[in-house]
């Protein structure tokens, strides 16, 4: 074990080193817009590096409505073009990874008083499915008041007209697709460096030449040669270059997202509902790992990024509206397990309602001031394949390397599956504990399979550490030796995936923590850093 401690410590100082030695590109930001342009970049043959300040998937990219989704709300403003592009890649995403992303039945109540009449809903549902011509899910069909109330017992019957379901799609954990990804990428040639901070952009005679970046971990700085530069930084866009040196108009106008996490409660569905507020704002209630999330909130935010959390008015917004829709269930602040809140990647418009600001994506070319320097602003969990198409494009255009898009024909690294119930069966037969098979094939996928042989390797692999969830002493070893997991939080909140139980992770902390110090060589003193900073992580999802 000595010998791995020091090869992984050395192997990713060697890695930081190398990359003095000079890129095509390299991409600023780990989330799922970046991984997807460092994936259709490399599988094009250029030399790539991304950095990201934090880990792979840890801003936004982990805090949204976990929705695989065709933009149904984007038919409202005529968004055609972006509702068939979101769809495409919904039914791309279903098939490539269908381990973590799943068809999600949805029910619209209509009623008496919504800014949208039931006619209109009737039409935008006909034309979603008409958009979504080449899809494998369900198509919609439309509900009485009497037969959407024998379905849904517990909806409100006052002013009910009817409803409709439909279908889009889920993934139970977006940080496992963002890994995914990433693997991706790496696998076709990408360097992927987490922890990792771009600082500095150098600029001579109007023209990118390089990057200074710094490892969050030793302090080490280095200058990176470059052809191009992307900032794919989500809504962290206008942070990454210091003000003083580039000077860049304001791009991001962000708006910030908050979804409770409750226990099953009185009325609560049993597909997800898509509802209208009194406000007129699109609310859901979407079954999601044995519990529910209610929400979201919409509202611009100017702050913290990196600690935004649920104040007490979005409390009270979102528990207002799910107790009007099912009023059975008569929910409060003390039935919240934990909050979670994103901030959307939405360019900034001045004065604009954040309903009507763009939800499409923008490659902003800053030519005439920084040539080579591009930024992203917007983008989506469900269409992040096509922006990195759109790079690849771009890319290819200007450094000359005539090579199509290949992400459209593959698949992700742990979806190349037959079926779930072969995968199950495969895991199966490495002869470990029965309890864990179904979990390991939905969270990993084909690459369960092998975590699974790695586990049975050794009896004290096999050691259960958190026994609500099944984690054994293998996951955790797996994520630090082969998932580049660098600190506790990476570990918890975005490989083995205890972080998003009821106790944030906190119940198996301490044997997680030691499994780690053992691998990355960690004292005591630093293992103790570890859980503080991991403490202090998570109190922005706390109940307040």
């Amino acid at each position: 074990m000595e010998d791995n401690n020091l090869h992984l410590s050395l192997k990713r100082k060697n890695r930081f080193e190398s990359t003095k030695s000079g890129y095509d590109v390299v991409i600023v930001g780990g989330g799922v817009n970046g991984l997807g342009t460092a994936w259709d970049a490399a599988l094009r043959g250029f030399k790539v590096l991304l950095v990201e300040k934090g880990d792979i998937g840890s801003g936004t990219s982990s805090w949204s409505s976990r929705m695989i989704h065709g933009g149904l709300k984007y038919l409202e403003k005529y968004d055609v073009p972006l509702v068939r592009e979101s769809l495409k890649e919904r039914e791309w995403l279903v098939k490539s990874a269908p381990h973590l992303v799943r068809e999600l039945r949805f029910i619209i109540p209509f009623y008496k008083n919504n800014q949208n009449s039931a006619m209109i809903l009737r039409l935008g549902m006909i034309a979603y499915d008409i958009l979504s011509f080449d899809k494998s899910l369900k198509s919609f069909e439309f509900f009485s008041r009497k037969k959407i109330l024998e379905k849904e017992p517990g909806l409100n019957p006052k002013d009910l007209k009817g409803g409709c379901a439909y279908s889009d799609a889920q993934v139970d954990y977006s940080e496992r697709l963002c890994y995914e990804i990433a693997l991706a990428a790496k696998e076709a040639g990408a360097e992927i460096l987490t922890h990792v901070k771009a600082i500095d952009l150098n600029v001579s005679n109007g023209k990118v030449n390089s990057i200074k970046i710094k490892d969050e971990l030793s302090g080490e700085e280095v200058d990176v040669p470059t052809k191009i530069v992307i900032n794919d930084a989500g809504p962290w866009i206008d942070d990454v270059w210091p003000k003083e040196h580039i000077s860049l108009p304001r791009m991001n106008g962000g708006t910030k997202g908050t979804h409770l996490v409750l226990h099953s409660f009185p009325g609560a569905p049993s597909d997800a509902f898509y509802y209208e507020s009194d406000d007129a704002r699109p609310m859901m209630v979407i079954p999601w790992k044995d519990r529910y999330l209610i929400g979201s909130t919409d509202i611009p935010f100017v702050g913290d990024l990196d600690t935004a959390s649920a104040t007490q008015d979005e409390y009270d917004y979102i528990l207002y509206e799910t107790n009007k829709v099912l009023p059975e269930a008569k929910l409060t602040k003390k039935d919240v397990i934990y909050a979670y809140t994103g901030v959307r990647p939405l360019p900034y418009s001045e004065g604009s309602k954040v309903s009507d600001i763009t939800r499409r994506h923008k490659i902003v070319d800053h030519k005439d001031k920084y040539d080579g320097l591009y930024t992203l602003v917007g983008g989506k969990l469900t269409t992040f394949r096509q922006v990195g198409e759109d790079f690849g494009d771009i890319l290819s255009k200007r450094l000359g390397k005539n090579v199509k898009c290949k992400t459209r024909k593959m698949k992700l690294p742990g979806g190349n599956i037959t079926s779930m119930e072969e995968l199950r069966n495969q895991i199966k037969n490495t002869g470990i504990n029965e309890t864990l098979i179904r979990r390991l094939a939905d969270q990993y996928g084909t690459i369960g399979v092998k975590l699974s042989k790695f586990i049975m390797e050794k009896p004290e692999r096999q050691e259960v550490i958190d026994e609500a969830f099944g984690l054994t002493v293998g996951e955790v070893e797996w994520a630090v030796t082969f998932e580049e997991a660098y600190r506790l939080s990476d570990v918890i909140a975005r490989r083995i995936m205890t972080g998003l139980e009821d106790d944030l992770g906190l119940g198996s902390i301490e044997p997680v923590s030691k499994i780690c110090a053992k691998i990355l060589d960690w004292n005591e003193e630093r293992r103790l850093q570890e859980i503080e900073l991991y403490k202090n992580y998570i109190k922005r999802l706390e109940v307040k």
